[in-house]
């Protein structure tokens, strides 16, 4: 929303399939298109207002020749669409940068001004940038080893943040101070380490920090002065805290999310927790997610859905007491019945009780064909609400399982233990007895159940066929990691190398067995395969060798490629083509009763 309230802006996809900017101006019910994504492979991946007339928008490229990379850049443009220019591109230091698309302070009182970081020798400066004209002035900061900034929401910068060849560390100094002073530091192969400063308080020298608390990630309040000891703010006894939600002019500390079984907000802002909860009333048995504020506090931005709603954004006039619906998040769905999303527990073999979601066609008998469907990350967690991939697959006539199998995030240390990859065993044993859970309840019809999954998921996938060769009649692995030995050979060529060899493993067990490309004698059902040719989370490697593998085996294997897209598959055409094919193959291997002998 623009800082008056007047406009928003909103990144959608053209009917031609890709992303663009569109300005709708609510006073005057007119819109516009304002931005593009440009033919040479950079996608408008999102946009901000630095004043009432003026946007920021960051674009995206997967760029590169042997070895694929990203790269942004930093694009201006008026609300109505004139006077676009790319920024940063002669920069004083003429030092190339990968990416350009990062703001740290916004300036909110200096309409013409941005503060940006932009690489100088031996680090990375702070930089005032003109968002009209594209050129930066004089570092206001710099600071030998820094890799980025943190800034007090006002111009000034207070946190710098440092990665060396063996550690990382936040450094901050006093309000007031010019002297820099350590606050935080690990080492780089502490993979599982959570320290995130997330804003300032009305106390300049109180930080706000995200680390944990007996096991879970937790609110910390942070004294920069040294006078008292860090206070515990809000934490959670089962789970993890998700994010905060600044908002307004400057960014004010408004609420903290966590997820149980459903979705929470605990809220330190009077103001936002009075307009959650006006319209609360309002949409019942919704999620309401309040996103922004106009800087006089009469206008907000809230998404309202639900698991059967897939959400819609309205503005909300305070003073008024007014409501209008700006746009629904997938308009195409607005008339059609989406199937309910029930939380589960199930027992594991080992006696730990497995979160996780169950989703049912509208009005099935049971026992029915059932899809199990891994998240992935592997740190990341499943969340009850809107699921595109899980609905689609359930108006299709499946029951769908997504597991928070252990290795998950929002559970704390002890839940994500040694990872997916580190402990893939106790991951897939996870997902083998929700299969079995969901057969004992008779929910599942033990002949017709498949497994479908993305990134880790389809890993997770093909390591499931491998681990259980009678169980699954059907394997769908979407840009899945097939090869772990292929992934830490290429973390050689990055600063990383170090993590990512910490995060997989070395052990035999895990990179020979837990590798699914290794695994392709063990499996016996149908594998159908996708993926981009220009994705740099999991390379196309995978998802090849493991056909390869397969083929090699006489097994019944299909690769489905993309041109010119990334991990995440983001053309429509694409995803439509998928699901197709996806809904063709679960029809034909589940979609009825298995013959009887």
């Amino acid at each position: 929303m623009s800082p008056d309230g007047s406009k928003v802006s909103i990144v959608q996809m053209h009917p031609d399939d890709f992303p663009i900017l569109m300005i709708l101006d609510l006073e005057h019910g007119s819109g516009n298109l304002a931005l593009a994504s440009t033919p040479d492979g950079f996608d408008l991946q999102w946009c901000d207002w630095a004043n009432d007339e003026r946007l920021l928008c960051g674009f995206e490229a997967i760029t590169g020749g042997w070895t694929l990379y990203g790269v942004s850049r930093l694009v201006a443009v008026n609300a109505d669409g004139s006077d676009m220019r790319v920024l940063l591109q002669h920069k004083e230091s003429r030092r190339w940068q990968q990416f350009q698309d990062h703001v740290i302070d916004w300036l909110v009182e200096d309409p013409r001004r941005v503060l940006v970081p932009e690489p100088v020798e031996r680090g990375v400066a702070l930089k005032p940038l003109d968002v009209y004209s594209g050129q930066t002035e004089s570092a206001i900061e710099r600071l030998l080893g820094s890799n980025w900034w943190m800034t007090d929401g006002r111009g000034t910068a207070r946190l710098n943040y440092y990665v060396g060849e063996y550690d990382e560390r936040w450094r901050y100094r006093v309000a007031g101070e010019s002297k820099w002073r350590e606050l935080h530091e690990w080492k780089r192969t502490d993979v599982q380490h959570v320290y995130r400063p997330v804003g300032f308080g009305e106390d300049p020298n109180e930080l706000f920090v995200l680390k944990p608390h007996d096991g879970r990630v937790a609110l910390w309040s942070v004294d920069l002065t040294g006078a008292r000891e860090d206070a515990l703010v809000f934490s959670h006894p089962q789970v993890d805290l998700e994010d905060v939600t600044g908002i307004g002019k400057y960014g004010r500390l408004a609420a903290v999310a966590y997820e149980t079984d459903r979705p929470h907000l605990h809220f330190f802002d009077r103001t936002t927790a009075d307009v959650s909860k006006r319209l609360a009333d309002h949409f019942d048995d919704k999620v309401i997610e309040v996103v922004d504020e106009s800087w006089d506090r009469r206008y907000y931005i809230a998404k309202v859905g639900s698991d059967r709603d897939a959400g819609a954004y309205y503005r909300f006039d305070v003073a008024q007491n007014q409501l209008l619906k700006i746009s629904p998040a997938y308009p195409q769905l607005e008339s059609r019945a989406l199937a309910p999303v029930k939380t589960i527990r199930y027992p594991a073999r080992d006696g730990a009780q497995i979160p996780g979601y169950l989703t049912l066609p509208v009005g099935a008998a049971t026992p029915l064909p059932t899809v199990i469907l891994p998240h992935g990350g592997p740190q990341a967690r499943d969340y009850w609400g809107f699921d595109w991939l899980a609905q689609f697959i359930a108006a299709k006539g499946y029951a769908v399982l997504q597991s928070n199998y252990r290795g998950s995030s929002g559970y704390g240390e002890g839940w994500v233990g040694e990872g997916g990859f580190r402990a893939w065993r106790t991951a897939i044993a996870d997902l083998t007895d929700g299969a079995a859970h969901l057969v004992q309840q008779g929910i599942a019809d033990p002949a017709r159940i498949c497994v479908v999954g993305w990134s880790y998921g389809g890993y997770a996938a093909l390591l499931s066929g491998a681990e259980e060769p009678e169980r699954y009649r059907c394997i769908v692995s979407i840009a899945g990691v097939t090869d772990l030995q292929m992934m830490l050979n290429d973390a050689r060529y990055f600063s990383n190398k170090k993590e990512v060899a910490e995060f997989i493993s070395r052990d035999s067990d895990v990179v020979d067995r837990g590798s699914p490309v290794n695994r392709a004698p063990d499996i016996r059902a149908p594998v159908l395969l996708f993926h981009g040719d220009r994705d740099i989370n999991v390379p196309v490697d995978h998802s090849q060798a493991m056909a390869k593998a397969l083929k090699r085996k006489k097994k019944n294997v299909e690769l489905v490629e993309y041109e010119g897209v990334e991990h995440g598959l983001a053309r429509n055409r694409y995803r439509i083509d998928m699901l197709d094919r996806i809904g063709a193959f679960l029809d034909a291997h589940i979609g009825k009763p298995a013959a009887k002998n």
